[in-house]
Order: C-alpha cells, then structure tokens, then sequence
C-alpha cells in the first residue's frame, strides 16, 4: 500500500483537557442532586449511535438514552447532562508524543483532521494548539450528517483530498468510532491503544503511544 495521506481524530488522539471525564461527570451528578447511575464508560458507546447539534444536546441523548435502558427516570439524566461544565475549549494539550509526531507525519504525508467535535469547539482547540495549519482539511461534526464510525465524515475528507480509500490511513483512539468507521470507509485503522472497549473490532495497526507514529507502523 501506498500512502500519501494520514487522517486523524483530535480528542484524546492528538489533545486532552487536564482532568478527567470522569471527575467531570461524577460533579455534574454532585450538583444535579442525583445519586450516580452510570459512567463515562456507559456514555461511550452512546456517542456513536447519536447526533446533535449542540454538545448540551448530544449529552441529553446519551445520557437519556442510558436511563431508559436502565429503567432509571429520565429527568434526572437530563438533569445531569444540564449540570455537567464542558470544559474550556482552549484549556488543552498535546497527548505525550502528539506534537512531534505531527511534525513527522507531516514532513511526508497529507494530514487531514476527521473529529466527531463540532466546528466551534475543535477550531478553538486546534487555535490554541497552534496546528490549525498542519491539515489540509477538516471534517467536523456538522448538524444533520453522520459522525464516525459512520463512513460519511471519512468519504468527504477523502473527496476533499482528492485521494482514494487505499491511499489513506487513519489514527484515533476509539474502536467504535474510528477504527470501525475508518474500515466501512475502506480505509485502513491505526488505533491509538488507550483503553479498552468492548466491541469486537480489530485495528490494522496498533500503537500505546503517539511519538510511535515518528516511525509509521504501515511502512
């Protein structure tokens, strides 16, 4: 395979917020007054099978959908989704080895970004990481389209690109999303091994950390 372009995700692949998901949701539960139900390995698998416009929106279904699996009241998942703090979009930073290696990666390849994050919030983070310039396009979560693992965000990077599927890989953190929807694309997955999740998809290619991508593993 030749590869003259490299796809990436952006949220926990490239850039992290200090602290965690976790804290965050276990405050929202503190102070929406409601006992904790579920947790932010619940949310994930939610995020894939929703849209929304806002993120407000997008935590309101995820966390909706969770209680009526649960038989648990809705209005306090709702309750919940209002009171998490989603936290400053431009209070972010390099994941160890992210910087150096889209530097490298950029040296021989075509970057473009593939994030499920909506326009607004991913170009104030990709500003305050001064790498907004390093991608010859961006695909973004856009009202009314699909997300990832869905293949739609991929084939419209592509198109943009002017590249087909086999000349492309992409790189991010989530089975579901981004190995699984880089695949129905065509494309071939490098997964950025942070954590495991249970679905039964498997990466052609996987790495622990970042900085690995200095020395592609598809080469």
């Amino acid at each position: 395979m030749s590869v003259s372009t490299v796809l990436l995700d952006l949220d926990d692949t490239i850039c992290a917020h200090p602290g965690s998901p976790e804290a965050r949701l276990a405050d929202a539960f503190g102070r929406a007054g409601v006992e904790p139900f579920f947790d932010v390995a619940d949310v994930r698998p939610w995020l894939a099978r929703v849209t929304a416009e806002t993120e407000l929106e997008l935590r309101e279904r995820c966390f909706g959908g969770i209680a009526d699996e649960l038989g648990r009241d809705r209005a306090d998942a709702l309750a919940v989704a209002r009171a998490y703090e989603d936290p400053d979009p431009e209070a972010v930073g390099f994941l160890p080895g992210a910087e150096a290696a889209l530097g490298a990666l950029g040296a021989n390849y075509d970057l473009a970004l593939v994030t499920n994050g909506g326009r607004e919030t991913q170009t104030a983070k990709l500003a305050a990481l001064g790498i907004a310039d390093r991608f010859e396009a961006t695909t973004f979560a856009e009202p009314g389209r699909p997300v990832k693992p869905d293949p739609d965000p991929f084939d419209r990077t592509l198109a943009t690109m002017g590249v087909s599927a086999s000349e492309a890989v992409h790189v991010g953190n989530s089975l579901r999303s981004d190995v699984a929807g880089a695949q129905a694309a065509g494309v071939e997955a490098v997964w950025l091994s942070t954590a495991d999740e249970p679905v039964a998809v498997t990466s052609e290619h996987t790495i622990n950390s970042m900085g690995e991508l200095r020395t592609p593993p598809w080469t």
